[in-house]
């Protein structure tokens, strides 16, 4: 029982550690692309339509509100810095700024000399329904589009869903991460699925809580920062005795059933890492907890002590650890 325990912990361990790169990864890529802003552009561009939106972005409020944001996209043909959101009370102003409607003196004459248009349209629609009044009007833009918000908010939630699947896919190929071949290898090897649980017991008990990836306003740098530790201080650590990475794959022995394996392992761990962190981490925890309730696992060291966990990347001699890998076959004489 302790034993398959052992060998769940790992591969929850692996999901966890694969599913932080990932999120972190979504994270670098969210600030690179501006996708936050990206959405937003075009959000105001369905709400206002083309040719205000020009006029939008280049109004002075905007133009503060997007100083020094690190969230740039092309519009118009032009690179421009965006901010990743703006409130519903900036939205009106701007709108209403630039529509000319700074007042309610003959406000249904401004609204029928605006050209012709979305803008226009939009502007007699709400005019309709604010009867009249010019603060009841700036109301009604406001309910507008923080509804419209709402459901851009959504589809890049969504999106961003899409792209975690990618990017945990990716990961999956570049490092090799095949959850048939973690499992495969962590259960014919009860010290090595013991020593893997073990780091993870300690990761566990030692690592903050996971949250969710800032998509809102990505920090490039961090992002950079945490990917360099994830990789460099835990992932690589679990390569070789793991089998992780290209390395100890044997081309001679490759065929079509070995691709259909690798295949089918890649979309499990895309899938798993689509899940989140958060998830894993979770259980992660409540799996460390029941194995720490029950027998404590049989000891590998001659000296009665538990292996260190740096004995992950540096695995011990095969009269310790089985080997996971076909013995080459005597050729005959």
């Amino acid at each position: 029982m302790i034993s398959i325990l052992s060998t769940v912990i790992g591969i929850v361990f692996v999901m966890l550690l694969f599913s932080l790169l990932a999120s972190t990864v979504l994270e670098l890529i969210a600030g690179f692309l501006s996708l936050r802003g990206r959405h937003l552009i075009k959000a105001i561009r369905g709400m206002v339509g083309s040719g205000a939106t020009e006029d939008f972005i280049q109004h002075p409020f905007f133009q503060q509100l997007a100083a020094g944001s690190r969230e740039k996209t092309k519009v118009s043909g032009k690179n421009r810095s965006l901010p990743s959101y703006i409130n519903a009370g900036t939205f009106s102003s701007i709108l209403l700024d630039i529509m000319e409607i700074d007042n309610a003196t003959d406000l249904e004459a401004k609204i029928n000399s605006l050209p012709e248009g979305a803008p226009k349209k939009l502007a007699k629609f709400l005019y309709k329904q604010s009867n009249g009044d010019l603060s009841d009007l700036k109301k009604k833009v406001e309910e507008w589009y923080n509804e419209v918000m709402d459901r851009v908010s959504g589809a890049y939630k969504r999106n961003s869903q899409k792209w975690l699947v990618g990017i945990g896919l990716s990961l999956a190929v570049i490092f090799n991460a095949d959850v048939i071949n973690i499992y495969h290898n962590l259960s014919i090897n009860a010290t090595l699925s013991n020593m893997i649980a073990d780091q993870a017991t300690t990761f566990v008990n030692t690592q903050p809580a996971p949250v969710a990836a800032n998509l809102e306003n990505p920090d490039i740098a961090a992002a950079r920062q945490k990917i360099g530790a994830l990789v460099n201080d835990n992932i690589a650590a679990l390569e070789s005795p793991l089998g992780l990475g290209w390395d100890a794959v044997d081309w001679n022995t490759v065929d079509p059933k070995f691709w259909l394996y690798k295949i089918i392992g890649w979309l499990t761990t895309a899938l798993g890492i689509s899940l989140g962190a958060t998830f894993w981490f979770e259980a992660l925890k409540k799996l460390v907890s029941l194995r720490a309730t029950g027998p404590a696992p049989a000891q590998t060291s001659s000296t009665g002590s538990a292996p260190s966990a740096s004995a992950l990347s540096k695995p011990e001699p095969t009269s310790v650890l089985e080997s996971t890998s076909p013995k080459p076959s005597k050729k005959g004489s």
